[in-house]
């Protein structure tokens, strides 16, 4: 699988040891933010699974339209800044580790 990291700016990920279960994919750490839509979307074109590591990235439906293998993304936390229905509709599973205390 194609997995793509995303803001993790001090490449902290690698260090950590959940970072073994993904031995046996495809995986890039961006330790850069991109803003831009278009650019981001380039970067990301093969990707089958995001990992949002901070929540400063946008998903929506045009977005997700442009990223045709995306099949799952990982979010750390709340995830308003996710389009939920779009994801549903494109067949892109959302998962989310929600502490306590949160909506």
């Amino acid at each position: 699988m194609k997995v793509h990291i995303l803001d993790d700016w001090f490449d902290t990920l690698r260090g950590l040891p959940c970072f073994a279960r993904l031995a046996g994919h495809e995986v890039t750490v961006w330790t850069d933010h991109v803003e831009d839509v278009d650019d981001l979307a380039d970067r990301l074109a093969d990707a089958e699974a995001l990992v949002l590591f901070r929540e400063r990235t946008k998903v929506t439906r045009a977005f997700l339209e442009r990223l045709p293998n995306l099949r799952l993304i990982s979010q750390r936390s709340v995830y308003p800044h996710v389009d939920v229905d779009a994801c549903t509709d494109h067949g892109v599973l959302l998962c989310s580790n929600m502490h306590g205390g949160t909506p």
